[in-house]
């Protein structure tokens, strides 16, 4: 069932597009970077959250249509779209650990040690996170210009890269 999967990668890109692509908008005339890095991580988080809703849509459709067709290979291919699905989730939620566990850790270290640009980059990932999060009610994604993207599920597997990261 790719049109399904296309279909959710397609409503986030939709969506993503349209709220994030304004904010970035916003942020790159007004010359506000937070607000750019804000937008674009609304545009990732919709993608993802886009390519996981229509990996368990597709999944669920065809375990349910195998099964009534007899078909096993369907159940199958509907199996593997669910486990595809619960990797992305697992990894954001892993990857979105980390970045909380990160960014607290580099916090306390500013305030321990009166650096107030520690403090306050570490604070800004925070503020993104809690924006992107209640924008997208989804997988939070942040982009940070500061960052590389190296990690990033989608883009790896859209580029074919053969690393089976998540």
């Amino acid at each position: 069932m790719d049109i399904i999967k296309k279909t959710g990668i397609l409503g986030g890109a939709v969506i993503g597009g349209v709220v994030g692509g304004t904010l970035s908008v916003v942020g790159k005339v007004s010359k506000v970077k937070i607000i750019d890095d804000i937008g674009s991580s609304i545009v990732d988080s919709t993608l993802l959250t886009g390519a996981i809703a229509g990996d368990i849509a597709s999944g669920t459709t065809d375990v349910v249509a195998g099964n009534i067709k007899k078909n096993p290979e369907q159940v199958q291919e509907g199996v593997s779209d669910l486990k595809s699905g619960g990797n992305r989730i697992v990894g954001n939620f892993v990857n979105n650990f980390h970045l909380t566990i990160e960014n607290g850790s580099e916090v306390a270290q500013g305030i321990k040690n009166k650096d107030l640009h520690q403090t306050v980059k570490g604070a800004k990932t925070f503020v993104k996170m809690a924006a992107v999060g209640l924008i997208t009610v989804g997988a939070i994604k942040l982009t940070d210009s500061d960052k590389s993207d190296a990690d990033d599920p989608i883009t790896e597997e859209e580029s074919g890269k053969t690393d089976n990261k998540v």
